[in-house]
């Protein structure tokens, strides 16, 4: 689990997830949990780390979010992300 936090509210309106950059791990469903007590499931992340997961969604006002994983790669010995990038919304 991964928790990004900020000391005031920020409007935000989508995440790129970048899984690891290697064939061995890869995330196959995860959860972004928002401090405004909603939340949202995502897809199979780019096995290589090179194209990042696009999360859209409409914009929200938030202090902090939390990326958990749910499932992984069958003997993914790394569980985790390369990088988050999270947007401010226009």
């Amino acid at each position: 689990m991964l928790r990004l936090t900020w000391g005031e509210e920020q409007t935000i309106d989508r995440v790129w997830l970048f899984d690891r950059p290697n064939k061995l791990d890869q995330i196959r469903s995860g959860l972004l949990i928002f401090s405004d007590g909603s939340s949202i499931k995502t897809g199979e992340l780019p096995d290589d780390g090179r194209q990042g997961l696009e999360v859209k969604f409409p914009p929200k006002r938030v202090k902090w979010l939390i990326f958990a994983v749910n499932e992984v790669k069958r003997g993914s010995p790394n569980i985790g992300l390369s990088e988050i990038a999270v947007f401010r919304s226009r």
